[in-house]
């Protein structure tokens, strides 16, 4: 079944978007109105829209405007502190691929003079008071120097 096209649509259509109510419109449109299913069909869906557009404006709750003006303040702060701390973080990220770098690039050159310590086992020497010699501090300060590392990484790549 076609829907036929009423020629006083348009007219009607202009007037509820105008606001004008079906109840004050022109005699002409009211009277057409009464014998016009199609045009009473606009108006009734017209009426729906109304209705639930009121009670959808009463159920919504709107934020104080001072608490939206805040949390805009504060949004824009932590914007320009994340912006101004930018360079910050890439410089320690710089510094911490070059850190890194450079301990890897001790301990390929160290490898050799490492395993021959652990092979030959000089750490202690046979006396009753235990020194360390130059050898276990540097393997110790070398995993030292390691677990640093890996906690700035770690701080670095969660950014707290």
């Amino acid at each position: 079944m076609k829907h036929q096209v009423c020629e006083n649509e348009a007219r009607i259509l202009e007037a509820l978007g105008q606001g004008v109510a079906p109840e004050s419109m022109q005699e002409p449109l009211r009277r057409h109105l009464a014998g016009c299913p199609s045009c009473a069909e606009i108006v009734s869906v017209y009426k729906l829209f109304q209705i639930d557009s009121q009670y959808l404006c009463a159920a919504a709750s709107l934020p104080d405007a001072g608490r939206v003006w805040w949390r805009a303040r504060l949004a824009a702060h932590r914007a320009a502190a994340n912006e101004a701390l930018r360079p910050i973080m890439i410089a320690e990220r710089f510094a911490t691929a070059i850190g890194g770098g450079a301990l890897i690039a001790l301990l390929v050159a160290a490898l050799p003079w490492l395993a021959g310590q652990m092979v030959h086992r000089t750490v202690f020497s046979d006396t009753i008071v235990y020194s360390f010699s130059l050898s276990s501090l540097i393997v110790s300060s070398a995993v030292v120097c390691l677990l640093l590392m890996a906690g700035a990484l770690y701080a670095l790549w969660t950014e707290k």
